[in-house]
């Protein structure tokens, strides 16, 4: 028996149909397709740094080996995996490669990594992975190298504020959703799997849906975030009134603001329109305001309330 079943998502969210926690633990969990496999991890920040960490109780089942451009981190990371000093050391002895880096830097690196694969002595054809925040734009970049690898884009939700591999953790991703795009059957297999021995909830969904749920769910608060901060910069003494509300507002200010800007800029498109949609909300407040009284603010803000906790359970 399978330790998840598969969650799909469709054109709206209304079409969830399915969902479910894993049926076992991640240290429960064994590899199928993935045992004896090499699995070879790019960055060992926080996301891949996490998977670094889970990934290396399998062993011997599982051969793991990492990535990094920071090589002061070798001899942190060589407990739990073998430390490749390039990437193609680390793509000849992988079957599966997980890019957990940005996503201009996850481009980038594909046409490398295409090169690389002919020169891999295992019989195994070559699995490609990404974890960034977009979707669409790796998904084509893969696209042009499909001779040469299968890839299958994921994104787990499971990221916090934290950066670099002091914020890695081996249960970051037990019970959280991995997003995983469609990909050909064996690849999707493998990576439906991969996420299982995370401790992940696989959740199918298509790239292009993916970015459109992406710059609401994710792009706006953390354009909300950084926007707070910087209203806020200059506050005085209005800063001793910031309490638990402003920083759970502002917590995700802690992330690197290369990343964040990277993932903004390349779903700019779904993220101008976001912006133009909250625009409005914050519109029907401004006019809230302007009134004599509370009751039409009070009307508004509950009208939202109800909204939201109707869809919440729909969801569940």
């Amino acid at each position: 028996m399978r330790p998840w079943r598969f969650v799909r998502i469709f054109r709206s969210r209304r079409d969830l149909v399915s969902r479910s926690r894993p049926t076992v633990s991640p240290t429960q969990a064994r590899p199928r397709l993935l045992k004896g496999a090499a699995v070879g991890v790019v960055g060992a920040g926080q996301i891949g740094g996490s998977i670094v960490r889970c990934l290396s109780r399998l062993r011997p089942d599982i051969t793991l080996c990492t990535f990094d451009l920071n090589l002061s981190l070798a001899p942190r990371l060589r407990p739990f995996a073998l430390f490749c000093r390039t990437l193609g050391d680390l793509v000849r002895q992988s079957d599966v490669v997980v890019l957990a880096v940005p996503v201009q830097t996850a481009v980038r690196l594909l046409p490398r990594i295409a090169t690389l694969a002919g020169q891999r002595p295992s019989r195994r054809r070559l699995i490609v992975c990404d974890t960034s925040t977009v979707k669409v734009t790796v998904a084509a970049a893969a696209a042009r190298h499909e001779a040469d690898f299968d890839f299958v884009g994921l994104h787990p939700l499971a990221g916090t504020e934290g950066r670099g591999w002091e914020s890695a953790n081996a249960k970051l991703y037990q019970g959280r959703p991995v997003v995983i795009c469609p990909s050909r059957v064996r690849p999707g297999r493998v990576a439906r799997e991969l996420v299982g021995l995370l401790g992940g909830i696989p959740v199918k969904m298509d790239p292009h849906d993916h970015d459109r749920f992406a710059a609401e769910g994710i792009g706006l608060p953390h354009i909300l975030a950084f926007a707070a901060v910087g209203m806020g910069a200059d506050a005085g003494p209005a800063s001793l009134l910031r309490g638990g509300s402003w920083r759970s507002l502002t917590r995700v200010t802690a992330s690197s603001p290369a990343m964040v800007a990277g993932f903004l800029h390349e779903n700019r498109d779904h993220q101008l329109r976001v912006l133009v949609r909250f625009t409005k909300y914050l519109e029907a407040v401004a006019r809230g305001l302007r009134r004599p009284s509370a009751g039409g603010l009070e009307r508004q803000l509950a009208g939202w309330q109800r909204r939201a906790s109707k869809a919440g359970r729909e969801r569940r």
